[in-house]
């Protein structure tokens, strides 16, 4: 049985004359036997926007903070945080958050929801309080790490919050999902809606063609009743068949509340690739002709009346935005960087349908793996936050952001939570498979993609989406556990749960079903969706293919061709799936693997995501009664931190000073003394006044995987 806690804390606010009037909000993510995921939103409840802002807290049980993100954290209880470059101002009515993983100080106890101080919490103080409950429930098929099978276990939370100010204004607010994503206060969309996919009962429309090739595979029937994007992705798409319409109708038919489509026929579509080339061309007037062609009749059909209860979630020109960020010495994509390219079609599209009050555009980010990198992710936030508050209508015209569309990359990596991690010396980052890149996992891409757009300016109730239809990497080769290597490759490929062979892999490739759509399933995600829907090829695998007769401008990608060596690391092969047909195509071999890869397993229903595992429990010292042991002054001891808690540590005299000595890379770790004192040691060798302890926790605040410890005597 899996159970778990989601508790939301509102601060009073007890100086409402403070230049910078924010609240600060203590929020338990997530929790477990022996740890929490928590988060610390900071609201600019003022009228004049937070340039810089640094706030503190302080666990009274115990407990400690083993990692963080988005924000530099120092100290080691009490703890303070401040901003980075791109969070640092907060405009009013605006948030930004950070978060955090901890280890409680007692086991199996409700996770520490300590108060939030600052000078930006409304002059210097804040109080918490929380009331809140959970209902636990079983999961539908068990989990083991010795199994590839896992639970998808439906949870509820309740929790309430309110706040209060001596102005005597007062509000609350409660949730019913495990984890929700926004307000339900919204600046566009349906009928004023905020998130398009909550509050309907996940009755989403099923492209029946789908549905029938789907169902007719093996075990297929357990997602052919499952909602996936319907592709316009050509002019003849709109009419062709039952067209754009007959999906409509079909959907109001059915009573459905909502129809996911996607927009994609950009001129000089795909301008880095090959398998998905489009029919447009800027250099023979395929602006006006996207215009005038394809997004007004899209447009025209979407306003019919008939269809205006529909909640419309539109799919923006996949991977379109991404290739000016880091493409542009293709001469394609360096044309879509100018007039009548990419810019100008996607802010044409956004704008026109934005006049359609029952629609949702979310516009495509790429992924993680393609816009990790820092020096990718600040100028795509730049590049597309532009092209979005540049529009007519400005961040109105949009829901939000979708990732990972038509990719593989998972939407958590857990075995590998923190990439700074060292082992061998260098940070996991560094490794041959993720290349120095700063995220591994679509959800912490997701969600700091989504603070960093809310501090230039985006409205707080934005929303990322993530593509799950691929990304679920089950199967036999799905690791159950982290890797104890102390080699960095081989940590790291025991480690991933994404087996491809380089993550710009991105044809044809051998993942698997992931989450079903559901909605909210972390805070600032709108839904887990499948736009993609499995089965349909990424693009031809034959060099010497026959022309696609409906859409003959698609060509062969050598990324599809299983036997070519992969465009970025020729070291590799792409791992593309063989006999592949023309993208879109339908592709069953591929469909039965990505069925018998499913994670969950396909047969699990729609729910939340299940909580993390929990870390490692076999480290020593873990145990207060069992701690390692110092049995003299100069005997040195390893300390590990994999188990991600404060290890014990006793030593068999007073000491006036503890030596840290690095074991094989540098560190950054806190030491809490028994007689009430602590330090901080970080390097590669520190020492650390004992004032005559005779024993201490040490906990890792960054890097290192083990340190070496040893006492000096006190004279």
């Amino acid at each position: 049985m899996v159970t778990y806690l989601r508790s939301i804390v509102a601060l009073v606010v007890l100086s409402p004359l403070a230049v910078n009037a924010a609240t600060c909000d203590y929020i338990v993510d997530n929790e477990w036997n022996s740890g929490f995921v928590a988060t610390i939103r900071i609201t600019n409840t003022g009228s004049s926007a937070i340039n810089g802002w640094q706030v503190g807290w302080q666990y009274t049980d115990g407990s400690t903070r083993t990692n963080s993100w988005n924000a530099s954290v120092t100290g080691s209880n009490p703890y303070t945080a401040s901003n980075l470059s791109w969070n640092s101002t907060i405009q009013p009515g605006q948030s930004v958050s950070f978060g955090m993983q901890g280890s409680k100080g007692t086991a199996n106890t409700p996770a520490p929801v300590p108060p939030v101080t600052g000078a930006v919490c409304n002059g210097g103080g804040s109080s918490s309080s929380s009331s809140s409950s959970s209902s636990s429930s079983s999961s539908s098929s068990s989990s083991s790490s010795s199994s590839s099978s896992s639970s998808s276990s439906s949870s509820s939370s309740s929790s309430s919050s309110s706040s209060s100010s001596s102005s005597s204004s007062s509000s609350s607010s409660s949730s019913s999902s495990s984890s929700s994503s926004s307000s339900s206060s919204s600046t566009g969309g349906a009928n004023g809606v905020d998130n398009p996919f909550a509050g309907i009962n996940q009755n989403y429309y099923v492209n029946p063609d789908w549905a029938a090739n789907a169902a007719a595979r093996p075990g297929g029937s357990a997602i052919a009743n499952v909602s996936s994007a319907v592709w316009m992705d050509r002019i003849g798409a709109l009419t062709d068949g039952i067209g754009l319409r007959g999906h409509l109708d079909n959907a109001v038919a059915a009573g459905n509340e909502l129809i996911m489509l996607v927009v994609y026929d950009l001129p000089n579509r795909d301008c880095a690739a090959l398998a998905s080339n489009g029919e447009l061309r800027i250099a023979e007037d395929g602006f006006n002709r996207y215009k005038t062609e394809y997004i007004d009749p899209y447009y025209n059909i979407l306003a019919d009346p008939a269809y205006a209860n529909l909640r419309i979630v539109l799919i923006i020109e996949v991977d379109s935005l991404p290739n000016l960020v880091t493409n542009l010495n293709e001469p394609d994509c360096a044309e879509a960087n100018g007039p009548g390219g990419y810019r100008d079609g996607i802010a044409y599209a956004l704008d026109k349908f934005a006049a359609l009050p029952n629609t949702y555009a979310y516009v495509d980010i790429a992924h993680s793996g393609w816009l990790g990198w820092s020096s990718n992710f600040g100028p795509a936030v730049t590049l597309i936050g532009n092209v979005v508050a540049g529009t007519a209508g400005g961040w109105s015209t949009i829901a939000g952001f979708v990732s990972n569309s038509a990719n593989y990359t998972p939407v958590q990596e857990p075995f590998l939570p923190d990439p700074s991690l060292i082992v061998g010396g260098n940070p996991i980052r560094s490794s041959d498979f993720y290349e120095w890149n700063d995220y591994f996992e679509e959800l912490s891409f997701d969600q700091d993609w989504r603070d960093a757009m809310i501090a230039r300016g985006a409205p707080t109730t934005i929303g990322m989406l993530i593509d799950t239809g691929r990304n679920g990497w089950g199967g036999p080769g799905r690791p159950t556990a982290v890797s104890t290597s102390t080699v960095l490759d081989t940590y790291v490929n025991q480690s991933r749960i994404d087996r491809r062979f380089h993550r710009g892999n991105w044809c044809n490739q051998p993942g698997g079903v992931g989450f079903k759509p559901w909605p909210d399933p972390f805070p600032g995600i709108d839904a887990f969706v499948w736009v993609k829907p499995q089965g349909e090829s990424d693009g031809i695998s034959d060099p010497n293919f026959p022309i696609d007769p409906n859409d003959p401008n698609k060509q062969h990608d050598p990324m599809c061709d299983p036997a070519a060596p992969n465009r970025y690391n020729p070291a590799v092969t792409t791992g593309a799936l063989a006999n592949a047909p023309h993208a879109g195509r339908w592709f069953p071999e591929a469909f039965d693997i990505l069925l018998a890869n499913a994670y969950p397993p396909a047969t699990d229903p729609a729910g939340p995501p299940p909580p993390p595992p929990p870390p490692p429990s076999d480290c020593a010292g873990l145990d207060p009664l069992n701690p390692i042991v110092l049995a003299a002054a100069g005997v040195e001891a390893l300390v590990e931190f994999r188990c991600e808690a404060p290890i014990h540590v006793s030593m068999a005299g007073p000491a006036s000073v503890v030596d840290v000595n690095n074991d094989g890379a540098a560190f950054n770790v806190a030491l809490q003394f028994n007689n009430g004192t602590s330090g901080t040691a970080s390097g590669y060798f520190t020492s650390v006044t004992a004032g005559g302890a005779t024993g201490f926790t040490i906990s890792r605040n960054a890097d290192a995987q083990s340190v070496l410890v040893k006492y000096r005597a006190q004279q």
